[in-house]
């Protein structure tokens, strides 16, 4: 086993260390934006700021995305695992924490996976083998590497944090596991229906359990009905956002629950779009399908998997974006439990007797490096990610120039998408829009003006601040341009 340990340690080594270096450049070279590394940059700074100076007006605040005024983060998710993330900003407070953090969390994962691999096929003659190879097969998925690459989530961490939830309890270390159960639901607020479910997983799957099983199902319960009907309520004035999404069904959470359950048959129109089918193959593909032989372990992310299929954004049906933090860690577990029923038995060709666990391992093996070299952002794939590499953004270095000239914190910044998370170590920091007015200072891609989606709104709002007389441009290099509000 210890050589095994070994290698799987160099791999994640090596993993954390190749999206560090990705990630931090995505950054560096302005292809990350103020969705999200901006927002939540913005958001652990202050946190951060008013742990060290007192000045708690600041904990979990950001200013408005969609606004002018300065809210506090559960008026958008009730994410205060970032409260756990602001310590680290004791070490260095810049968007690069967020980074590195992020790849540091999700690589130590394969460690917990391989612990539950070793757990449950610990009768196995192939369990080294096979808990190595699982474990590598995490670190190549693509839905998680993307999660990864595409800036920060709290609800990202979520995908380690679920591995360790369940590998210590099957340990029975029933206190190490509650902490990462709540560690978990505190990513965010969805979360904690899926950790109901692991409850009721508990509950039926290991009856000798039964306490620590209710007392997760109770928490979850209470704590998702707290987020959705008292906090963000009362920071939000008014329901989550995101139950725009589940209109069809209601326009609270309680009533999109009820909608959805009494009228099941609704269901399969909104599973079975277009795209749900591919959804489905670039999630369970990856780890040779193996998931589909021990479904019960899915079943503890079905709320995620309704979240994502009957949503009306089908961004949510995509594995660029994080949406599938929270179901990665129960395809892999499912995986590992898949691999456990297949390997018992034998399997006849014709003549031939061949054994299913290495079906299962060679299925396992060829998956992984199909759909890593289909979908993943590594260089290899067809699908890679190498912009910052080959092609670095014109404007990057005079973006970085700026963002010392103007290092004085009081200063109230406006920027373009891109350029925003580089000045969101502050206070105030707003998306470039017609309320200019508010900044002192204005910085400003002409790219993404010109030629990005939002254009036909930009464009007038440039136009007027060039004529406007309160404003005086003070810098101007090809795509960039800086505007000082005048005294």
């Amino acid at each position: 086993m210890k050589k095994y340990w070994l290698l799987l340690t160099m791999f994640v080594v090596l993993y954390v260390a190749y999206f560090s270096y990705l990630t931090v450049l995505r950054y560096k070279t302005l292809y990350s934006s103020y969705f999200d590394l901006g927002i939540m940059h913005q958001t652990v700074y202050n946190t951060f700021h008013a742990i060290k100076t007192g000045d708690y007006s600041r904990f979990l605040e950001l200013t408005n995305p969609h606004g002018y005024d300065q809210i506090k983060r559960m008026a958008i998710h009730n994410d205060i695992l970032l409260v756990v993330v602001s310590l680290f900003y004791f070490i260095y407070s810049g968007p690069e924490t967020l980074l590195v953090l992020q790849s540091v969390v999700l690589g130590l994962g394969a460690f917990a996976l391989f612990g539950i691999a070793e757990h449950v096929l610990a009768k196995s003659k192939k369990k080294d083998l096979f808990s190595l190879l699982i474990s590598l097969s995490y670190l190549l998925f693509p839905a998680m590497q993307r999660a990864n690459v595409f800036d920060f989530h709290a609800v990202t961490l979520a995908t380690s944090l679920l591995l360790f939830m369940f590998y210590f309890f099957l340990k029975k270390k029933y206190g190490w596991s509650y902490l990462f159960f709540v560690l978990s639901v505190l990513s965010k607020e969805e979360v904690a229906l899926s950790t109901a479910f692991f409850g009721v997983y508990i509950l039926f799957r290991e009856r000798k359990s039964w306490k620590f099983g209710l007392s997760v199902l109770i928490s979850s319960i209470i704590w998702f009905f707290v987020s959705m009907l008292i906090i963000i309520p009362a920071f939000r004035s008014s329901m989550h956002f995101a139950l725009t999404y589940y209109s069809d069904f209601g326009d609270s959470p309680v009533s999109v629950i009820f909608g959805i359950l009494s009228h099941p048959t609704n269901i399969f129109k909104y599973m079975w779009r277009s795209d749900t089918l591919g959804y489905f193959l670039v999630l369970l593909g990856p780890a040779g399908f193996l998931s589909l032989l021990s479904p019960l372990q899915l079943f503890i992310v079905i709320p995620e998997f309704a979240i994502n299929l009957l949503s009306n954004d089908w961004n949510m049906r995509n594995i660029i974006y994080h949406y599938t933090s929270v179901i990665t860690p129960f395809v892999f577990i499912s995986a590992v439990y898949g691999f456990a029923e297949i390997e018992k038995r034998i399997i006849r060709i014709r003549s031939f007797k061949i054994d299913g666990g290495r079906i299962a391992l060679f299925s396992l093996v060829v998956c992984t490096i199909l759909f890593s070299y289909l979908k993943s952002p590594l260089p290899y794939s067809l699908e890679r990610n190498v912009h910052p590499f080959l092609w670095p953004q014109k404007e990057a270095k005079d973006v970085q120039t700026w963002n010392q000239i103007l290092s004085n914190k009081k200063l109230k910044i406006m920027a373009t998408g891109q350029i925003a998370p580089v000045f969101a170590s502050r206070r105030y920091v707003y998306l470039f829009s017609a309320r200019y007015d508010l900044a002192n200072y204005v910085v400003l891609s002409l790219n993404e003006i010109y030629n990005y989606p939002d254009r036909d709104i930009l464009i007038p709002v440039y136009e007027k601040l060039i004529k406007d007389p309160s404003y005086m441009r003070i810098y101007k290099n090809e795509n960039v341009e800086v505007y000082r509000k005048k005294i």
